[in-house]
């Protein structure tokens, strides 16, 4: 038996019975996108399938619906409002004045650098696009409004998302 971990209204990840992460399901008959049908993420890439049944028979089992225990971490990871910031960096400053009103911080007290926090897609030179953990104000300015920037995303999933869109 499969067991479907419920991430959010249209996507799973995928275990055995004994925990081990078989992969990642998109259900797109559930979502608000025009894509429809069921992607199955694993190892070996992405597997494409009409609907449920014909993974179930391809695995050879049905899937269970399971949520997913959370663990609180409140304490692990840090955040500017709802956007998350690396663990290791220092958050001095907070100032809110910013055009995106999500707020900017700095590192250290000695830095004038600001940095936004969240999840971000920035373009590398070669032409793909890398996903970072904050971004600093001066790249977030000369980026913006071009398509070598998107963000701010709240979850790596956001941006797992829209990376598989570009």
């Amino acid at each position: 038996m499969a067991i479907l971990k419920i991430l959010t209204e249209y996507s799973f990840i995928v275990e055995t019975e004994t925990g081990e992460k078989m992969g990642i399901l998109v259900n797109y008959d559930e979502g608000t996108t025009e894509r429809t049908g069921i992607e199955f993420f694993n190892s070996d890439g992405a597997l494409k399938f009409n609907n449920m049944k014909e993974l179930e028979e391809l695995l050879g089992e049905e899937f269970v619906y399971e949520e997913i225990e959370i663990s609180d971490s409140t304490n692990a990871s840090k955040a500017l409002g709802d956007y998350p910031i690396n663990d290791t960096d220092t958050i001095i400053d907070i100032l809110y004045d910013d055009p995106l009103g999500i707020g900017t911080f700095r590192k250290s007290a000695r830095s004038k650098k600001r940095f936004y926090p969240g999840w971000w897609l920035v373009r590398s030179e070669n032409g793909s696009y890398l996903p970072r953990l904050t971004l600093s104000v001066d790249i977030y300015n000369e980026r913006n409004n071009t398509e070598a920037l998107y963000g701010p995303f709240k979850t790596y999933m956001d941006v797992t998302y829209t990376l598989k869109q570009l």
